[in-house]
């Protein structure tokens, strides 16, 4: 949104006018997500829908947005839950099994609504949280799922780091292990992500390949595994294909995911394919965040429905001007008009 600049402006409503224009932005930006406590208490009325329970631990925000992860009772898988708590998806412990509308008259999820889901949600992975990596010139949009001590990944960031390697994309990396039983590779994939030049660091410590780690800051954020974790569950539920859990894999813009090359010349064909970056189009996150809460409740008069069934009020910018300025003219006469040329 272009301003005006208060010279334009007649004195008396330079800066209200300007306090609408950034009021206006205010309006019309991005909701903000619900919170770990607002999902909790939309999902209340549905616990007795599930047996055994889900979501009776841990309410924590993944990497994408407005999905969140619940855990368990002892014994039962984690789940992942939306902001309006119209969608549970519960696991295994390792993989999706369902994708559960609740509340009264719930409807199965058919398997083209489920890739349709997360696909949305995996458009919708907080990039800026992840580890970027511009190669070269950037261009070609990857998301790389690459383990620290995995011999192959450790090949191909020696390949990008190389003077030589002619390659062009902007790489944004989820980190992880191939153990998760020890707590000091934990540590590390978080020691990592949590650093302050994450990019610098990924790339010395995999080229360094030394599998010591110990003089790496220790994490203070809240991302690490899990949160690696988290996107290759969802990103299994897309096909066969999906489904394996080899490092490093590269998911590309044409949709598709591919066990990353080693070799200069496989890698550029690879990243040639998924050129277009048509599967990063333009997010459309409602898909998931009220997923069916337009069904639930009609709009009351004066209003519309907000996420989790709330009504937002709708404000005329009439009303808006009037509060700004203070004055109940909110419209100028030509005369005045014309005496604000020039000024």
């Amino acid at each position: 949104m272009n301003l005006p600049h208060p010279r334009h402006l007649h004195p008396g409503l330079a800066w209200p006018a300007l306090l609408l224009g950034l009021l206006c932005m205010t309006l019309v930006a991005r909701p903000a997500q619900a919170g770990v406590a607002e999902v909790r208490k939309n999902f209340a009325p549905y616990v007795k829908q599930f047996s055994p329970p889900v979501c009776t631990g841990a309410i924590n925000e993944t990497v994408v947005r407005g999905l969140y992860r619940c855990e368990g009772a002892p014994g039962v898988g984690h789940a992942y839950i939306n902001e309006a708590a119209s969608l549970v998806m519960p696991t295994n412990s390792r993989d999706i099994t369902d994708f559960v509308e609740t509340g009264a008259g719930a409807k199965p999820v058919s398997d083209a609504e489920r890739r349709v889901l997360v696909s949305d949600m995996i458009k919708n992975i907080r990039f800026e949280r992840l580890i970027h990596l511009q190669q070269g010139k950037g261009g070609t949009k990857v998301l790389l799922l690459s383990a620290f001590d995995c011999p192959f990944c450790i090949k191909l960031e020696r390949l990008l780091a190389s003077p030589n390697s002619r390659i062009d994309a902007d790489i944004y990396v989820l980190p992880t292990t191939l153990d998760n039983s020890k707590n000091v590779n934990l540590s590390t994939v978080a020691n990592i992500w949590c650093a302050k030049d994450n990019a610098s660091v990924w790339r010395s410590t995999l080229t360094r390949a030394t599998l010591s780690y110990g003089n790496l800051p220790a994490g203070s954020c809240d991302l690490g595994n899990q949160s690696t974790r988290d996107i290759e569950t969802l990103i299994a539920t897309l096909g066969p294909d999906f489904k394996r859990r080899s490092y490093p894999r590269m998911l590309l813009g044409n949709g598709q995911i591919y066990t990353s090359a080693t070799d200069a010349a496989e890698l550029s064909a690879q990243l040639s394919e998924g050129a277009s970056n048509a599967f990063w189009r333009e997010p459309l996150p409602e898909s998931y965040l009220n997923f069916r809460m337009a069904n639930r409740a009609a709009a009351p008069i004066g209003g519309e429905p907000a996420a989790g069934g709330k009504t937002r009020t709708t404000v005329k910018l009439g009303d808006l001007f009037k509060r700004v300025t203070g004055s109940d003219d909110s419209r100028k006469s030509e005369k005045q008009e014309a005496g604000n040329e020039g000024h």
